[in-house]
Formats: C-alpha cells, sequence, structure tokens
C-alpha cells in the first residue's frame, strides 16, 4: 500500500529536519578541529609538521565550503516542502540524491578528522 503524499511529505520533513542538526554539529567538529591545529601550529617550529597542518587547513576549509552548500540545500530543499511541493515527480529522487550528498560528507569528513588526529598525534610523539 502506497502511503498518502503528507505522510511521505512530513517523513521528508522530519529526516531534513535530522539533517539539519547533523550539519550543525559538523559545523561546530570542523571550527575545533581547526582551532586545535592553530594551538599545534602556534607551538611548532617544525617545517614538515607546518606543511602537514596548512594541508589540513585546507581540508577543513574545504569542508566548511561543503557544509555552507550543504546547509543552503536542505533548507532550500526544507522550504520548498514547505511551501505544498510534496506531489512533485521527482521529490523522493531528490531526497536520495541529498542524502547521498549527506552520506559523501560524513564518509569524508570521518577520513579526514581521523587522519588529523593520527597525524597530529605522531607529530607530538617525536
Amino acid at each position: 500500500m502506497i502511503k498518502p503524499r503528507k505522510e511521505i511529505s512530513e517523513q521528508l520533513k522530519h529526516e531534513l529536519m535530522s539533517w539539519l542538526r547533523l550539519i550543525e554539529f559538523y559545523r561546530q567538529e570542523n571550527a575545533l578541529l581547526k582551532y586545535r591545529l592553530s594551538e599545534l601550529v602556534d607551538s611548532s617550529e617544525d617545517k614538515k609538521f607546518l606543511q602537514r597542518a596548512e594541508r589540513f587547513q585546507n581540508e577543513f576549509l574545504l569542508e566548511d565550503d561543503t557544509l555552507k552548500t550543504l546547509l543552503r540545500n536542505v533548507r532550500q530543499y526544507l522550504d520548498w516542502l514547505e511551501d505544498g511541493n510534496e506531489n512533485a515527480p521527482d521529490i523522493l529522487n531528490n531526497h536520495h540524491i541529498l542524502r547521498d550528498e549527506i552520506l559523501r560528507f560524513e564518509k569524508n569528513f570521518i577520513r579526514i578528522s581521523a587522519a588529523f588526529n593520527q597525524t597530529m598525534l605522531q607529530a607530538l610523539s617525536i
């Protein structure tokens, strides 16, 4: 049995709200990683370390840009749904595309965060 569009719309909105909270979490986490990086850079003069730190700084800035884009896309999609577009033909396909973008971001962020923490620990252990 196919659920009424209203129920589908409510589920989509619920997931979008969840994504907004997730994006906010990653924004805070990325800010903390940048802050930690700046602390470590301030106390180091090793050129190799500073090169690695610069690479991570660039990664974190790219993550900021991706988060801004995701936030804008999720908000626009939520506004679009709230404007009564739950009957649009590609609504589920668009939702799956946005979900895939969120999941790709999460996977990449976890990879970068783990690499940063491992690299910094190794650098401090030398």
